[in-house]
């Protein structure tokens, strides 16, 4: 068998080769942990403590310390392992097991004694301490797609005029093939989200006679797109024509119609040369089918981009009480249904770990909801007029 020599490149190349396809291993790795580790847990545990000299209300306090701490293990733990070498060189290995997840609620399900020990059963709610709620991964989305604004330019041939409907047909067909995307078409109202907002849906006629209506509830969206098309010259030369799109996409969230987003998408596509002789022009003039093709290619991904907006945007609304139900605007249309888990902030935004109260979802309707705090020691009137955050 022929001998193969390497020389130090050869083995260099080779090594850093091996190191950099395990880094990449263990990075996609890591990725993978570190999602399945943004979400919530609901974890049912039992604690016990020894009755010591009759003093029931310790063993109480070990037996719930006890069931909280196995609910922190059961979300998952994180385990570090040590080497330790005494002065007669013997060797120990130590590990160090602690919770991967922070409990931020509970409530006891049942207590119970017997005459040597104290027992706890509780269902905690636990979330990963690298846990955030910036993305609700939303079940449902319900989207409003409003009539699209046009701009043109004059200088445009006639033969282009017909892309603005084109390239607005498309977004709403694209759009419309995600299976968890509701897409209402409203392209039948002229566009004013001033007038959408301040006309009740009581006092709006289409809404009551014919079940139409421009108005978001809490929770929807709305898609508003400018569409704006222009001509420029080649920057290589004054004789090559250019049609320049720009598509200015707005997504609006509530019934104040609250813009959360815009995207802003541009491209161009050559129309030709412009020589001023007729039959040179003709023969270098694209045709409008190829122009068709490649503005629908342009705007092939566009949909993705409105997904990912209206997927991760939070989903809350203010808790409000009724005749001593809470109940929040929300229901199984837009993605809250029977269990789910929220968590209420006195409108804070960012949502601090701190002093957290859990709330489930009770009742669930089309666009309403009864939730109740998991703790009964957390009184409803205390949470009336707080932002209730679902997660998933």
């Amino acid at each position: 068998m022929k001998k193969f020599h390497y020389n130090k490149a050869d083995t260099l190349i080779k090594e850093l080769a091996i190191f950099f396809s395990t880094l990449l291993f263990f990075l996609f790795g890591a990725t993978l942990v570190v999602g399945k580790e943004y979400t919530h847990k609901s974890i049912i545990s039992e604690g016990r403590a020894v009755i010591v000299d009759g003093n029931e209300e310790l063993a109480k306090k070990r037996a719930l310390d006890d069931a909280l701490y196995l609910a922190s293990l059961q979300a998952g733990a994180k385990i570090d392992g040590y080497s330790k070498v005494d002065t007669n060189t013997s060797l120990s290995e130590n590990l160090l097991v602690r919770p991967s997840s922070s409990i931020k609620d509970f409530v006891i399900l049942e207590e119970s004694k017997n005459e040597t020990h104290f027992k706890i059963k509780i269902q905690a709610i636990l979330v990963s301490e690298d846990d955030v709620l910036n993305c609700s991964a939303r079940e449902n989305v319900s989207l409003s797609f409003f009539k699209p604004n046009f701009i043109i330019s004059s200088r445009l041939p006639a033969r282009l005029q017909k892309l603005p409907g084109i390239i607005s047909k498309n977004i709403y067909e694209n759009i419309n093939k995600f299976e968890n995307i509701n897409l209402r078409d409203a392209s039948n109202f002229s566009f004013n989200p001033v007038k959408f907002s301040s006309l009740p849906v009581s006092l709006d006629y289409e809404a009551l006679v014919e079940g139409k209506t421009s108005a978001l509830k809490t929770g929807e969206f709305g898609l508003h797109t400018l569409i704006e098309l222009k001509s420029s010259n080649n920057s290589m030369t004054r004789f090559i024509n250019k049609l320049d799109v720009s598509l200015t996409i707005n997504i609006y969230e509530g019934v104040n119609f609250n813009n959360i987003e815009t995207l802003n998408y541009n491209f161009s596509v050559l129309l030709g040369a412009e020589t001023g002789y007729q039959h040179i022009d003709g023969f270098y003039k694209i045709p409008y089918d190829k122009i068709k093709e490649i503005v629908q290619r342009s705007i092939s991904k566009i949909q993705f981009r409105v997904k990912d907006e209206l997927s991760c945007y939070p989903l809350e609304a203010k808790a409000e009480l009724v005749k001593g139900v809470l109940t929040v605007p929300l229901g199984f249309n837009q993605g809250v249904n029977i269990g789910k888990v929220g968590f209420a902030s006195n409108n804070n935004p960012n949502h601090s770990m701190n002093d957290w109260v859990v709330l489930t979802v009770k009742k669930s309707s089309g666009d309403f909801s009864v939730i109740e705090p998991l703790n009964p020691q957390n009184k409803k009137e205390n949470i009336n007029g707080k932002i209730i955050r679902f997660m998933n």
